[in-house]
């Protein structure tokens, strides 16, 4: 009975889920004046790309600053921009901050997108035009974190300064503004693990990271696996993808299927990238599993904010993305003139001898309990805003 529901909702819950990320939804208008802003800083910064540096700096503690960008930059310099795409609503508030903070200091900005992960050669061909344009700096968010760094490295060997924003790259950098992954993936699911400790009884998670080989679904990979360790939570299925709607669909519609045995689904989570989470709630209430599996995503978006308001969704932490480029810029500008990190920056791991700023926003997780108490000037574009690609 349940997999002749589920096949008879597929078309539904494809359009619910296809419809979510294109709907207006509101936000508070991001002020200009956005700081002082909390982070943590990582001691010692992990911006020469060893993954290893992530546990240590974690375990060691992160240290919550002010961060207060510049109040104007000395000159109007050029600024490239580049995203894996902007298919979704994630990106488009990161979007929104690259301009945003682009204007309020003056600066030129091109914003290229390479129209999803799977296109690594077009996003490396972007930025090499970029840089044949003249730009000054580059701000990279890499599709894959050894894909891009060859040619992060030649970039920088030109005296170009490269910052690495919101994914990761596996070499060094000039600044990162990103939100550990790794701590993403690790505390969705220590949310779930904590209500399921040894001994209270097995549940078991679907688990979708997001594309294969992407720094970001790597750390959040390895940060959700370590998560449960020591738990009741079983992580029954991983399933990778783009994060592509249509993707992510048919992984859950797999999943479901897969985990159907007689008239019993045998599952009670899934957890995991936006866009899977979006298109199972359409599947899970039309099975009438809803208070059987809990959907907990590993980021925010403006459908994440609708459905946790609905109490469709359980959980999903904000990384805040708007903050985080916001902080690229400045870090950019900062780079480009001379002027340091803005929170004095830390060594590097494995004593390079360089000082550098890696820096995130404190992360906070969104419940239905405490929705009222989120400010999503940080991580939500307002209500219509569109990408634009320059700033002149």
């Amino acid at each position: 009975m349940k997999i002749l529901k589920l096949m008879s909702v597929i078309a539904f819950g494809a359009a619910i889920a296809f419809g979510i990320l294109t709907q207006d939804t509101t936000s508070a208008q991001a002020e200009d004046n956005w700081w002082p802003a909390k982070v943590q800083v990582y001691s010692p910064s992990c911006t020469d790309g060893d993954t290893a540096c992530w546990a240590v700096a974690q375990a060691a503690g992160l240290e919550i600053v002010d961060y207060v960008p510049l109040m104007k930059a000395d000159a109007k310099h050029h600024i490239c921009v580049s995203f894996p795409h902007l298919k979704d609503s994630y990106w488009v508030g990161a979007a929104y901050g690259i301009i945003e903070e682009g204007k309020r200091l003056g600066q030129k900005i091109t914003l290229v997108e390479a129209a999803g992960y799977v296109n690594l050669e077009k996003q490396l061909a972007q930025v090499e035009d970029c840089i044949a344009n003249g730009a000054d700096a580059l701000v990279v968010s890499a599709i894959s974190g050894d894909g891009n760094a060859k040619q992060i490295d030649e970039i920088r060997a030109k005296g170009i300064p490269v910052i690495d924003l919101i994914n990761g790259v596996n070499t060094e950098v000039d600044a990162k503004s990103l939100m550990s992954y790794y701590s993403m993936g690790y505390g969705s699911c220590k949310w779930v693990a904590d209500k399921h400790p040894a001994g209270s009884g097995k549940v078991k998670i679907a688990w979708f990271p997001g594309p294969p080989g992407a720094g970001w679904s790597v750390g959040g990979n390895d940060g959700c696996n370590d998560a449960v360790k020591g738990s009741d939570v079983e992580i029954v299925q991983t399933k990778w993808g783009d994060t592509g709607k249509s993707v992510q669909l048919k992984l859950v519609e797999d999943v479901i299927q897969s985990q159907t045995v007689g008239d019993t689904v045998d599952l009670n989570y899934i957890v995991g990238v936006a866009p899977a989470i979006e298109a199972a709630i359409a599947t899970v209430r039309e099975l009438e599993l809803t208070d059987q599996i809990k959907l907990v995503s590993y980021y925010y978006t403006p459908g994440m904010h609708m459905f946790i308001g609905r109490g469709s969704v359980a959980m999903a932490p904000t990384d805040q993305m708007i903050l985080q480029t916001r902080i690229s810029i400045d870090q950019a500008v900062r780079a480009l003139e001379g002027k340091g990190p803005a929170t004095g920056g830390r060594p590097e791991y494995n004593d390079t001898g360089r000082t550098i700023e890696h820096v995130q926003p404190v992360m906070f997780n969104v419940t239905p309990e405490n929705i009222g108490e989120f400010d999503t000037s940080t991580t939500l574009a307002p209500k219509g805003w569109t990408p634009s690609f320059t700033v002149d």
